[in-house]
């Protein structure tokens, strides 16, 4: 392609040209996310500057270093004008992300983002914008495809889309309908059998299942007046974790094992029915949008690892050193008897020993959310006037619901073989035990309220032909509520109750000042405030938790914690150079007051969230796309992120050490269960693509490259200098992912093979390990990595 095209963006709640917005953004439409070969957000983020992603299960997605475990989210994530993502109530919160299928664009809007788009764009904003019907134009857009995993099954996708007018200018309607399997690659065994890797349970068992429907319409009701009724919905189910088990695996082999005890499907459906009215008031437009999300995901963990650990580490059941000493633990030189340890990095051999092979409590956790939003914006019609302007209102009623159960039916059978004849549950835990759920080991049910009113407005004032004020506000009143029940033997006592409310009053202002040197050329600077409100905690056994409280210097865990804001400064560019070369580059500081973040007690591992204090997040990002012949095009993006808090924070003044310490690495984007990790400082990636004529046929031949480091700076939980300190815990390594993909065009149709992970790379993306069993044993941990070398064909048909 001799020059480069221009992409439009509604960063701004209005079309501009992406150059012309003073936001740093990436935006990838559905022709470059084809051409990618792009799936989901864990896709967009390789091509992203300063952006990373759990790849573990939680979707936690990090911009700018800007990310939480706990509490609100950090990054606001929308579909068309609809936000969806989730506050955490507990452990594992996983937000919903939609698939790539017939969405016009995805933008990502790095840096505070709170007037225009509200509470929770802390650190930016993602946005999925669907393909919109038409009154006047028809399409056709289809994509299917084939692939082979080494070492694993086949996957496939079929989709289709149309549109276009019923009634020529009158009324026009879109439906899309996708399906897609993704094969499984690891195989999971019974780890009680005597020789595991000959006792397989499940075939490439972590496969899953996805399926997409959307239907739109659009009625004219007068040359002014048009309604945009629409319903998107999306089916995803995985059939079993992604992690393996590195000491049943030989990942040079492609052979990826897990020996969890019990599968873990993970179902995840939402729906989304929306109403958007527009209306043209001549000078002014007015746009209403109404929604309601409905959604329901389940996930959860092992819940028979994480009884294994959780029981062996109690003084009452395992310890050597616990006074009294209870019978049949020890033998004469004070040294574990059969079958202590339960668990170690052997296996789960412990469970044989005591003839408990068949032993398992599954856990769930099912998260739900019913959002209502409605908003409604007034903004000026002339993007050519001296003074441009947005303004609205803005309300929504977030209901979400949290169930947390560890099944544990052999309860009684477990404690009678480790202990002896006379165990019994109440002799273990405490003879004022009433089970509420009888079968469960731990129960937690909390239902949570989020309110929300807000007015807002953003205006921006040419004072000449190149300089530009910008001016923006959001004043919102929030109100969040929530009630828990919780119990089960491991809370060591009643089942218990809490609940509170919290409600807050927030002001994000926005200042900017734009250089518009020439239309080539623009350079800005923007001051803006982000904001996240507070919350609740849910009870935190006192006694199962007792060693970690005294560390702390607390009795208890917070009840509530306190919202928290980011204050951010940015100073950027893009730059134009006879549409051959076109650069975006950024330099920001962001100070992150009062942040709410989950504190991991390193034994008892029942989280919480509390106000930890300052951090400074401080880097750049850079994209450049370069037309370096007619036929040759190079894209380059990078970023650098330094997110690190500035001063030790603690829960009381007893701490010997901080529960974090100065200089500790922000985490939230990579949290596989406790075992917290900061992301990437650099990230990189690297576009080449070919075009050619074969047999008079475009066609063409990319290689993508992405590149994320290993952390720099430690978090909490590898900081020998914090009270949430665990040695097993360690940074992850650095990655290099690499696609090839070329393809031709055949009229409407275009054909492209692909290889995915062409080095067949297995670095390991997150790992999760269990406690201490306290026998100098290796731990058990569990590995995330890459889907192994990938060859398919797709085809797209696009008219």
């Amino acid at each position: 392609r001799a020059a480069l095209g221009e992409i439009v963006v509604t960063a701004s709640r209005r079309e501009e040209s992406m150059s012309k917005v003073a936001i740093s953004i990436t935006a990838l439409t559905q022709e470059s996310i084809d051409l990618r070969g792009i799936k989901d957000f864990q896709d967009v983020a390789k091509f992203t500057p300063g952006v990373n992603i759990d790849n573990s299960g939680t979707n936690n997605i990090a911009i700018r270093g800007i990310a939480s475990s706990g509490g609100g989210g950090t990054t606001g994530i929308y579909i068309d004008d609809t936000p969806i993502q989730m506050r955490g109530l507990g452990f594992n919160p996983n937000d919903a992300l939609p698939k790539s299928f017939d969405i016009d664009r995805v933008e990502v809007l790095r840096g505070p983002q709170g007037t225009l788009f509200g509470a929770g764009s802390e650190g930016g904003t993602v946005r999925y914008i669907t393909t919109q019907p038409s009154l006047s134009k028809s399409s056709i857009y289809s994509r299917s495809e084939v692939s082979f995993t080494q070492g694993g099954d086949a996957s496939y996708e079929a989709g289709v889309a149309a549109g276009g007018p019923l009634i020529d200018g009158k009324f026009g309607a879109r439906a899309s309908v996708w399906y897609r399997h993704d094969g499984g690659w690891i195989d999971r065994v019974n780890p009680t059998a005597a020789n595991p890797l000959g006792a397989v349970a499940g075939k490439k068992a972590n496969y899953s299942d996805s399926v997409l429907l959307r239907l739109a319409g659009v009625l004219a009701l007068s040359d002014a007046w048009t309604i945009t009724p629409s319903i998107y919905y999306q089916d995803s189910k995985r059939n079993d974790t992604d992690n393996y088990w590195s000491l049943y695996s030989n990942a040079g082999s492609n052979h990826f094992v897990s020996a969890n005890p019990t599968q873990r499907s993970a179902p995840d459906t939402f729906y989304l029915p929306s109403l958007k009215i527009e209306g043209d008031l001549g000078s002014v437009r007015l746009i209403s949008n109404t929604s309601y999300f409905h959604r329901r995901a389940t996930d959860g963990y092992d819940g028979t690892l994480y009884d294994l650990t959780f029981y062996q580490a109690q003084p009452q059941i395992a310890n050597p050193n616990a006074a009294p000493v209870l019978p049949g633990l020890l033998d004469a030189n004070n040294k574990f008897l059969p079958p202590f340890p339960l668990l170690d990095g052997t296996g789960l051999k412990g469970l044989v020993a005591a003839g408990l092979a068949d032993y398992r409590s599954p856990a769930s956790v099912q998260n739900g959310q019913q959002n209502i939003t409605q908003e409604i914006r007034l903004q000026s019609s002339d993007p050519n006037a001296k003074f441009v302007w947005t303004t609205g209102l803005f309300f929504t009623s977030s209901r979400q619901s949290y169930l947390e159960q560890i099944y544990d039916p052999m309860l009684p059978q477990f404690l009678t073989a480790v202990l002896g004849p006379a165990a019994t549950v109440l002799g273990v835990f405490g003879a004022d035990y009433v089970p509420a759920f009888p079968q469960d080991s731990y129960f937690l049910k909390t239902n949570a309220k989020d309110e929300q009113y807000a007015a807002f407005g953003e205006g921006s004032y040419a004072f000449t032909d190149t300089l530009k004020l910008i001016v923006g506000a959001r004043y919102a009143r929030s109100k969040y509520s929530f009630d828990t029940y919780t119990g089960g033997p491991q809370l060591f006592g009643n089942p218990r109750t809490g609940g509170g409310q919290k409600s807050e009053n927030s002001f994000t202002p926005k200042l900017g000042l734009n250089f518009q040197m020439d239309p080539s050329n623009l350079y800005y600077f923007t001051y803006a405030k982000g904001f996240r409100p507070g919350g609740g905690n849910n009870p935190v056994p006192a006694a199962a938790c007792a060693t970690d409280f005294s560390s702390f210097g607390i009795t208890d865990a917070p009840a509530t914690f306190n919202s928290d804001t980011v204050d951010s400064f940015e100073v950027g560019a893009k730059n134009n150079f006879n549409n051959k070369v076109r650069l975006s580059s950024s330099v920001y500081y962001i100070r992150w007051h009062n942040i709410q973040q989950t504190v991991v007690p390193p034994i008892c591992q029942i989280s919480f969230i509390s106000n930890l204090g300052e951090a400074v997040a401080k880097g750049l990002d850079l994209q450049a796309e370069i037309a370096v012949t007619p036929s040759f095009a190079l894209e380059f993006a990078a970023g650098y992120t330094d997110a690190r808090y500035t001063k030790d924070a603690r829960l009381s003044p007893v701490e010997t050490n901080p529960v974090v310490a100065k200089g500790d690495s922000i985490v939230g984007q990579n949290s596989s269960g406790t075992n917290q990790q900061p992301g990437a400082p650099v990230t990189a990636s690297l576009g080449l693509e070919y075009k050619f004529s074969a047999m008079d046929h475009e066609s063409f031949l990319r290689l993508d490259y992405s590149y994320a480091g290993t952390p720099k700076w430690a978090p909490a939980n590898q900081d020998p200098k914090s009270l949430q300190f665990d040695s097993g815990n360690f940074a992850l390594p650095a990655t290099n992912f690499l696609t090839l993909r070329g393809g031709t065009t055949l009229g409407a149709w275009s054909i492209a093979a692909f290889v995915d992970n062409l080095t067949n790379a297995h670095t390991l993306t997150s790992y999760q390990i269990t406690i201490d069993p306290g026998t100098g044993d290796s731990r058990l941990r569990r590995d995330w990595t890459f889907r192994p070398r990938t060859f398919g064909l797709s085809f797209i048909y696009r008219q």
